[in-house]
């Protein structure tokens, strides 16, 4: 018989035995705005078996829980919950990779990070709950049939270690997309200066004031440099474009 009681649980990844009640308290997550953590205790003595939880937590186990016949098969029921959120993080952090190969801002890293770090902690709960499974198995508190839960456990652990890695690339690609935007500006940076340089030369020249330079006295002497100048660096951008080092 399953009861479900509503009760704020603060301890952690712990086995208790009084009498012949055995008592497992373990984490479960839940993501959809924001992270959210709850302690889940589930105890039994005998086939009585109760599950307490914040009202917030019981409303997600009640969802859950498909098998409620004994403490293995509640506690496998509650951790199945645990692949919705694992896919809503997956979810997540696709967008920010979309969001990073064209975006580099100090807020997207800032929400990377905050993911990542809710990853590290998800690894680590799974951990201990594992740990916590192969102790009540070694000890034959529970059947060895716990190994599907083992086996559960271990698909959460990898997946999450794929979402530290998700995470990472993210913060790569925004590097990538940093890099991508610092060279392009560079490239016309550059570009512009080379164009400069042979206009720099014409004024430098003309600059000189030598008496034999014909184009001193020219009438048109003026509108001749320019024209002259601008020729030139149209020239200079046209060889850019068709070399395609030059993009705006």
């Amino acid at each position: 018989m399953l009861q479900l009681v509503s009760e704020e649980i603060k301890e952690v990844n712990i086995i208790k035995k009084v009498g012949e009640k055995y008592t497992v308290i373990f984490p479960i997550h839940n993501f959809d705005k924001e992270m959210k953590r709850y302690m889940v205790a589930v105890e039994w003595e005998g086939e009585e078996i109760r599950v307490k939880a914040s009202e917030e937590a019981l409303e997600i186990i009640k969802r859950t829980l498909v098998r409620r016949d004994s403490p293995e098969e509640v506690i496998w029921s509650i951790m199945q919950h645990e692949y919705k959120v694992i896919d809503k993080i997956e979810n997540k952090i696709e967008k920010m990779q979309n969001l990073a190969i064209t975006e580099y801002s100090s807020s997207l890293v800032r929400k990377i990070l905050a993911i990542k770090k809710i990853v590290f902690q998800m690894h680590r709960d799974y951990f201990k709950i594992r740990n916590v499974i192969e102790s009540l198995r070694d000890q034959k508190i529970l059947p060895p049939r716990v190994d599907v839960i083992l086996r559960d456990i271990n698909e959460m652990i990898y997946g999450v270690e794929y979402l530290i890695d998700a995470t990472t690339v993210a913060i790569q690609l925004m590097q990538n997309t940093l890099s991508a935007r610092i060279n392009k500006s560079m490239n016309v940076l550059t570009i512009i200066a080379t164009i400069m340089m042979p206009l720099t030369l014409i004024t430098g020249i003309y600059g000189m004031n030598f008496r034999n330079m014909p184009e001193i006295r020219w009438e048109y002497g003026y509108y001749y440099s320019l024209l002259l100048m601008l020729a030139v660096a149209l020239i200079m951008i046209y060889y850019f474009k068709k070399k395609k080092l030059f993009q705006m």
